[in-house]
């Protein structure tokens, strides 16, 4: 599955594309297609996110944010 940045962008409300690049590669999941990068290499806009190569980077970055409440208590 894809999805193009300038869609990634207005769906994560970013106000730019390059803000959701930055984003996207410091969270270490900044994957896009080869052929988005090899047609016009300059152009974040024209990049297209990939998101089966960024499962493994977004799951642990969601690992470090998981709570775990050992009280006993229930809720």
């Amino acid at each position: 599955m894809t999805l193009a940045l300038p869609y990634l962008t207005s769906l994560l409300a970013f106000d730019s594309d390059h803000d959701t690049h930055d984003f996207l590669h410091n969270h270490h999941i900044g994957h896009y297609t080869e052929s988005s990068i090899a047609a016009n290499p300059r152009s974040i806009s024209a990049r297209v996110w990939d998101c089966k190569k960024s499962l493994a980077g977004a799951k642990a970055g969601m690992e470090k944010y998981r709570v775990v409440d050992l009280k006993g208590q229930v809720d």
